[in-house]
């Protein structure tokens, strides 16, 4: 039965600031990530009227209010295109109210990648170094660290999706040290579309990098455990934060903001997490950006149990946790970051071409840069051809395209590591 509030209206009059609160099928069965959202650019209708005959609207929703009540509006006195001028005005002056730094990408992904193939190579080679240190004499090498994570910040500024590309190229047998330097990249680039500046971001690499050091004190079978872990073994892997914190606090040059950010990015919002149970505001600003880059990391990675997830597998995941594990407002930003194909994602296309996701355009988030990879029949191109879906929009042969679906990892046998090169 239609709700009140929600009213059905065919996709071929949707509007953007309209706000989608259901589909005419399982949101599973679309692209789109959220269980409600409002409409933000033509992208996003046109991909509704791909999937969808209808939808249902709630006029009741606004961007800044729970309600059309406290803002003065309402369905019988004001149109959709008041509601959509007030939408776009708030956007703008919350956009305004804050003091962040508006970064832009000075480098395309094609000139960034070799550099940051290089960084990224060095980067795992000196967390190996330091993990080897750490666990053969307990020392803690804090200089290498920064030294490691400078050239991560810089490439990232420069362009976050080379970095975020070559971060899916992983060996199921070194978990410990891809996983610091993943979540590293992942916090920097959080922190880069935050608007944070320069020195916040070396301060959240270097705090993501090194928030999982304790675990070197944990027993390697715990670590390595295959199965689901004990309650007893679950409260002995806890004691890692406890350790990674010693190990900080022992250190020089550690400002505050980065062992507070250690000591606090497995806390949850609704205080499921620990050590302390923080919840809500309580918990540093800093931690909350560990702990995104933290679980979508994880979720991504190959581990030696359980199949590969995907980055649309991962962010799905993460979005059903906002209001309970994670802050709504932070995984909806998060997602900004990520996009709704992520980058690295093996995608069909209209045309039945394979491509992966190499860059994302912040503006239209439904249409990224790709590799195409497979034709329509699904054999390999002797060369791969790079297309842009904000612009490439009607390629020879293959009429208009868009993104149909995303795929499994190794779907058709693909390799990811052959595509970082």
């Amino acid at each position: 039965m239609e709700s009140k509030k929600q009213i059905k209206i065919n996709t071929a009059d949707l509007e953007v600031g309209m706000y989608v609160a259901r589909l005419d099928r399982p949101w599973t069965d679309t692209p789109f990530l959220f269980q409600g959202f409002f409409i933000r650019n033509q992208d996003e209708i046109e991909e509704l009227r791909h999937h969808c005959e209808h939808v249902y609207v709630d006029f009741e929703q606004n961007p800044q209010e729970t309600t059309h009540t406290k803002s003065g509006l309402n369905r019988e006195n004001h149109t959709i295109t008041q509601i959509t001028s007030l939408y776009r005005a708030k956007s703008r002056a919350a956009a305004s109210a804050r003091n962040r730094t508006v970064y832009v990408n000075s480098q395309p992904v094609e000139n960034e990648i070799a550099v940051a193939k290089t960084i990224y190579i060095e980067a795992n080679r000196a967390v190996h170094d330091l993990i080897t240190k750490l666990e053969t004499d307990g020392r803690l090498d804090v200089q290498l660290a920064k030294e490691t994570v400078e050239p991560m910040v810089e490439s990232v500024l420069r362009n976050p999706d080379a970095m975020i590309w070559l971060s899916r190229m992983r060996k199921h047998d070194s978990y410990m040290y891809h996983h610091s330097v993943g979540a590293s990249i992942w916090g920097i680039a959080f922190g880069r579309h935050l608007g944070l500046d320069k020195a916040a971001l070396y301060e959240i690499g270097l705090g993501c990098m090194l928030f999982d050091v304790g675990k070197t004190k944990l027993p390697h079978a715990l670590l390595m455990k295959e199965d689901k872990l004990t309650e007893t073994e679950w409260h002995v892997m806890r004691n890692h934060v406890d350790y990674s914190v010693n190990l900080l606090e022992g250190a020089s040059d550690i400002t505050e903001r980065v062992i507070s950010m250690v000591r606090s990015h497995h806390e949850r919002f609704d205080g499921s997490g620990y050590p302390d149970r923080l919840k809500g505001n309580q918990i540093p600003t800093f931690a909350k950006i560990a702990a995104m880059a933290d679980c979508y990391d994880a979720i991504i990675s190959p581990r030696p149990y359980g199949k590969l997830r995907s980055p649309y597998e991962a962010v799905r995941e993460i979005y059903s946790w906002r209001g309970t594990l994670f802050q709504p407002e932070v995984v909806e930003q998060f997602m900004q970051v990520v996009g709704v194909f992520p980058t690295g994602s093996l995608v069909e296309l209209s045309s039945g071409a394979v491509a992966v996701v190499i860059a994302q355009n912040d503006a239209r988030r439904l249409k990224p840069r790709i590799m195409i990879i497979l034709d329509e029949k699904k054999k390999r191109l002797p060369h791969f051809q790079t297309v842009d879906l904000l612009f490439d929009t009607h390629l020879k042969g293959m009429g208009k395209l868009w993104i149909e679906k995303c795929l499994e990892p190794g779907a058709y046998g693909i390799d990811p590591q052959e595509l970082y090169l």
